[in-house]
């Protein structure tokens, strides 16, 4: 393959290899679109999540008890967690984000009748206007993402939200205005970051606080108990440092292979959370995660086990192209030997016929459309799994200009779930 036509007979060639088919009804479950109306999934969302829908299918078209174990490296704001203990199952979760993890842990616990009344007594504090209140922020764009008068009442919340003795409750309302932060914000998630609103409807920071706070009530009471989620704060990179064996499925979605920075598009959730506390903490945030993204750590030496022949033509092809940025293909080369070294732990680590399911989204560089469903598979091989299926969810909609510099190869910018089985 020295050529960019020499690929499409590679990647047809593998897809037939594969059995590769389309299933049209887990479109709008490989993502939160028109499907996030259940109890606890709505309160937050979360840009790279998908549907609780499609846990529960996965969970049942795959013939998985109540007895195994599920896990989730990527586990985002909790939705496979949430699913898998509305299941019965035990589940473990690895989340690099502090404020995912957070989230998902807050959404996973569960809650006393004594936690939930607190959360419902909870009074809005009086707004007083403050001095230097962008001043507690090292973020430089904080004047940007909020008025001075919604910040204001943001820090009361916070203040007052701090002085809550019960922690569960404390943590409840600290979700509630995480949750609400996008919202009151001059700024929304776009792209591989934040854009200013075309329209911003002003919404009052008290208002949008208490109507979520209700909400989270209402989601909790009567809500039966379950077991918990263990959820880690570390990239799952790290498995080898926790004690876990006898996986019974995973199922997750990693970073895309797109350049899209997490860390960046929770810029504001992270800042005013107080997650991070300043440039130097984000950056060690981002070395440590997969490398799915020109911020990560690029300089660090990998091996050469992850290659397969279609990987090296790939990156061979893509070093000759003029590309936006250089180091492209130096990120992929670094992102299928992180996905190779996960599996590989995965599979060490899963119980025999067990399986993990991934859902990705291909990318595109130069004229090309990346295979990321096809290369993972390949590595979900070399780590010894075999590939049940990859499954077509949908094909994603493109600009004319990119249909027309990647043409034919446009078929291939799609999501699909890849099922793996030991």
């Amino acid at each position: 393959m020295t050529d960019r036509e020499s690929f499409w007979t590679a990647y047809k060639e593998l897809d037939a290899r594969y059995g590769t088919y389309t299933d049209d009804s887990y479109e709008y479950q490989v993502h939160l679109s028109r499907t996030e109306r259940a109890p606890i999934h709505r309160w937050l969302y979360y840009q790279e999540g998908y549907s609780w829908a499609l846990v529960a299918r996965m969970l049942n078209h795959l013939n998985i008890n109540s007895k195994a174990l599920v896990f989730d490296p990527f586990a985002g704001s909790g939705t496979t967690l949430l699913v898998a203990k509305e299941a019965g199952n035990k589940s473990i979760g690895f989340e690099i984000n502090p404020f995912g993890a957070f989230v998902a842990r807050t959404k996973t616990l569960n809650y006393s009748d004594r936690d939930l009344k607190e959360l419902k007594k909870f009074e809005i504090p009086e707004w007083k206007p403050m001095t230097n209140v962008y001043d507690k922020y090292e973020l430089k764009i904080v004047g940007n993402l909020f008025d001075r008068h919604k910040l204001e009442k943001i820090e009361a919340l916070q203040e007052k939200i701090r002085r809550v003795e019960n922690e569960k409750t404390r943590d409840l309302l600290f979700t509630a205005l995480l949750s609400i932060l996008e919202n009151v914000s001059n700024y929304r998630k776009g792209g591989n970051g934040l854009k200013r609103k075309r329209v911003n409807r002003n919404l009052d920071v008290f208002m949008e606080f208490k109507t979520k706070t209700e909400q989270i009530y209402n989601d909790l009471v009567d809500r039966p108990l379950g077991t918990e989620p263990i959820i880690i704060n570390d990239s799952c990179l790290n498995i080898g440092e926790h004690n876990i064996d006898n996986i019974g499925i995973s199922i997750f979605s990693p970073p895309y292979a797109n350049c899209f920075d997490p860390f960046e598009v929770y810029k504001i959730e992270l800042w005013i959370g107080e997650f991070v506390s300043s440039y130097d903490d984000l950056r060690g945030k981002r070395r440590k995660a997969l490398a799915s993204n020109l911020n990560a750590d690029l300089k660090r030496e990998v091996g050469m086990a992850h290659r397969t022949e279609l990987l090296d033509a790939l990156l061979a092809f893509l070093s000759r192209e003029e590309l936006w940025d250089k180091r492209i293909p130096r990120m992929l080369d670094i992102y299928f030997h992180d996905m190779l070294d996960l599996l590989s732990s995965l599979y060490s680590r899963t119980k025999n016929n067990g399986f993990c399911v991934i859902v990705v989204g291909n990318s595109a560089y130069g004229k090309l459309a990346i295979p990321t469903d096809i290369l993972l598979a390949q590595m979900g091989e070399k780590a010894g799994f075999d590939v049940k299926e990859i499954t077509i969810a949908r094909t994603n909609e493109t600009s004319s200009q990119q249909h027309a510099k990647l043409g034919r190869y446009t078929e291939y910018l799609r999501e699909s779930l890849v099922v793996l089985q030991k």
